[in-house]
């Protein structure tokens, strides 16, 4: 059956009408990003930079997808995270103060290698001189901690910095016991990955603490700072000494599943 050219321009229509709207609808999906705001910018008839962020957000676009303010911060850097779709991240880009709107994106898990790797010698030089990280706190954003390891044991190092300001997340499987003169410090953000998956952490397969159900943190965290461990060895294989970077450092550990945090230490 024959069709009529005008039959034709409808249909071709429709299609590139459709295409258009379900095109609009995708980049309309919302995302979290990452804001950086100049301090100073803040008007004063805010009371905290948490009501004005508040009041960005409420200013933008409306959206089937309401923006959510997920995290404020005040130390490092100054700027807040926030769900939000594409139209709405092109009207905060316009208001003033905003620095930068940074897409948050799933970092892949990797390690790193050992002191050999980079040509430390244990017996001289630049490891030994700075006293294997002693009075030094390392702040690892990771998938959490394993408290219960051996490298992380606290044994013979000295107390907690009168100055450490973090605080040890508990939470049911992370009693106030995991924490020591060691790990002196852990924390769990999820929100992130709470507002990306759209529900609630399912307790029963994933950890709401800062407890590490991946391994990759206790792994990382351990290379940078884990203490001396005697005879160690994978299945009684490779039997020797295991130890961080900084063997003498304190260790704070942040589970973040998702998004990219900065750690006042």
């Amino acid at each position: 059956m024959a069709i009529s050219p005008l039959s034709f321009l409808h249909c071709l229509l429709f299609f590139l009408l459709t295409l258009s709207t379900q095109s609009s609808s995708s980049s309309d999906h919302p995302q979290t990003f990452i804001i950086h705001v100049t301090k100073s910018h803040k008007p004063s008839l805010f009371s905290s930079h948490h009501d004005w962020y508040t009041s960005i957000i409420r200013s933008l676009p409306p959206s089937p997808h309401p923006a959510k303010l997920l995290y404020n911060y005040n130390h490092a850097i100054h700027g807040f995270s926030a769900h939000l779709t594409a139209t709405q991240v092109e009207k905060l880009r316009r208001v003033p103060g905003i620095l930068s709107v940074i897409p948050d994106q799933i970092r892949q898990l990797h390690t790193t290698h050992t002191p050999a790797f980079l040509g430390l010698s244990e017996s001289s030089g630049l490891w030994q001189n700075s006293g294997y990280g002693d009075g030094v706190i390392i702040g690892v954003l990771d998938t959490g901690i394993w408290p219960e390891h051996c490298s992380l044991s606290d044994s013979g190092l000295s107390d907690v910095p009168s100055t450490w300001k973090g605080i040890c997340e508990t939470g049911p499987d992370f009693p106030a016991s995991s924490c020591n003169k060691k790990l002196i410090g852990a924390r769990a953000f999820n929100k992130g990955y709470i507002s990306h998956r759209g529900r609630l952490i399912d307790e029963s397969k994933e950890s709401a603490s800062p407890r590490d159900t991946e391994g990759h943190g206790t792994h990382t965290s351990t290379t940078a700072a884990g203490s001396s461990v005697h005879n160690a060895s994978l299945f009684e294989y490779a039997s020797g000494e295991a130890r961080g970077m900084a063997s003498k450092s304190k260790n704070c550990c942040l589970q973040d599943l998702l998004e990219f945090r900065l750690l006042r230490l």
